[in-house]
């Protein structure tokens, strides 16, 4: 099961149906709904590592920042990146002021005073196989670039991934009402609507915070020893979108973090009533009283 069965709140972490699929009578109202996932592999990413250089002068730091970002360039080219997937987005180049303290005859004085001058930038790199991103930190390792600020995930043809999850979804919608038509219910009779709705989870999105446990040894309790508790480590781990909400799950199996879209589908059959009104036809008859107070029926011709 894993040390994440620890955590106070791990139910939500696995993969049980919190709510099962709707299918639902209310009066004459059927109520289907679908729910399709698809997971796909991104065709390509972006890493952005944020990079800072200080100087004394602003032709020191500049020119000190540019070695550092042709250095990694030549890097990462060697593990198959095109330099123009190699993008420097600058961010800031400011002053940099120190605190300098002023004696005079009866007092001191704290002053700023200019010490140097800061830049800093981010290094977009695209590439298109996941496996190389650790090669690509350890190159701006080697260039005292340590800060990896984020990967983004890009899929080319998306509008085709809801394309396919509606054929898949449609096709079990026909499944379902055929079913309920051999229930004996008269879904082909029924005024039907219908509705659908699409979203997409991104690896950036699905990564969730997790403390790791441990147990103190129990033969240093009974020795009477001090048992010191060890610090537990915070860390992340990619936490997918559960599968136990639908009733479709394409590509299923997955190693590397993938992109999930999902495609709701909902639609609502008006069934017939099961009895239906009879048409009632209404009869007027006009009636006279005579002044014996005898009541007699007239007779009126259409």
């Amino acid at each position: 099961m894993g040390n994440l069965m620890y955590e106070t709140n791990s139910r939500i972490f696995f993969q049980q149906a919190e709510q099962p699929v709707k299918a639902s009578i209310q009066g004459n109202m059927l109520v289907l709904e679908v729910n399709a996932m698809m997971n796909m592999r991104a065709d390509s990413y972006l890493a952005i590592f944020n990079v800072t250089q200080l100087g004394q002068s602003a032709e020191e730091a500049d020119s000190m920042m540019n070695m550092r970002i042709n250095g990694l360039v030549q890097r990462v080219k060697a593990q198959g990146v095109k330099e123009k997937d190699v993008f420097t987005d600058m961010l800031s180049f400011v002053p940099v002021y120190e605190i300098e303290t002023t004696r005079k005859l009866f007092s001191k004085t704290y002053q700023e005073v200019p010490a140097g001058f800061e830049i800093q930038k981010n290094i977009h790199i695209r590439f298109t196989d996941a496996r190389i991103l650790d090669k690509l930190v350890t190159a701006a390792a080697k260039e005292e670039i340590y800060d990896l600020v984020k990967v983004d995930f890009f899929v080319g043809n998306q509008s085709a991934s809801f394309d396919t999850l509606r054929m898949f979804a449609t096709k079990l919608m026909q499944q379902k009402l055929a079913n309920f038509e051999k229930l004996g219910l008269k879904v082909t009779e029924s005024h039907r609507t219908a509705a659908e709705k699409n979203g997409a989870y991104f690896p950036l999105d699905r990564y969730t915070a997790y403390q790791s446990r441990s147990q103190s040894s129990l033969n240093s309790r009974r020795k009477g020893q001090l048992v010191n508790d060890v610090k537990k480590s915070n860390t992340l781990f990619y936490n997918k979108v559960p599968y136990g909400n639908f009733d479709i799950v394409l590509h299923a199996e997955i190693t590397e973090p993938p992109v999930q879209y999902t495609y709701n589908l909902t639609m609502q059959c008006q069934l017939p009533e099961a009895f239906p009104k009879k048409e009632v036809k209404e009869i007027i008859k006009y009636m006279w009283i005579t002044d014996k107070g005898e009541v007699k029926e007239l007779k009126v011709g259409s």
